[in-house]
Parts: structure tokens; sequence; C-alpha cells
């Protein structure tokens, strides 16, 4: 399985987060520390958090595990990389439409 329950839960908090961008107009310009955080929660928290999690309920109940039973969980840091990178283009875009007025004609 390529995504766990800690992989769905963040994706729906990650798809929430972007409806709000949407519905509210909540960021009005592009800002450094946003990407940065973007970037550190992407590219290292959320990963790390979803292979801990992972590696937690697979080796709990079991005497003995393996390397090659949990080769897997290392695909999980370019998944999440890539879900990262989707989001940088995303809220460039939505920075750059709610930043030009775009989003007024399309909305009505």
């Amino acid at each position: 399985m390529i995504f766990g329950l800690f992989d769905y839960i963040i994706l729906t908090i990650v798809f929430i987060f972007n409806i709000g961008i949407w519905k509210y107009k909540i960021i009005k310009k592009r800002n450094w520390i946003l990407y940065l955080i973007a970037f550190l929660l992407f590219g290292l928290v959320i990963p790390f958090f979803a292979v801990y999690f992972e590696v937690q309920k697979v080796i709990k109940g079991q005497p003995f595990v393996d390397n090659f039973t949990l080769l897997y969980t290392y695909f999980r840091f370019p998944i999440w990389w890539i879900i990262g990178v989707s989001e940088f283009i995303f809220l460039k875009i939505l920075i750059k439409k709610i930043k030009s007025g775009g989003f007024e004609e399309t909305a009505r």
C-alpha cells in the first residue's frame, strides 16, 4: 500500500487548506516564508512521520521484521516530494490569480 492512514489524513488537511485558500483568498502575495514552510513540511517532516508511523504499524505484533519488509517505506519520501512540488505549483498559480483579480470574474 502506497499510502497509510497518516498519509490520507495529511492529504485531506492539505486539500482543505487549498480549498480555504481558494475560497477565502487567505494568501494575497508570494512570501518566501510560505515556500520555506511548505518545503520543510513536504520535504522532511511529513515524509519522516509517514515512514515512522508506517514502520510502527508494521512491526507491531511481529516478532521478526527484516529490512526487505520495510523497503517500500523509503518510497514515501519521493511521493511526498512530488505532492510538495504540485502544491508549490498550485500555490504559485493560485496566488498569481488572486493577485491579478482573476477569481473575481470566474467566481460569479
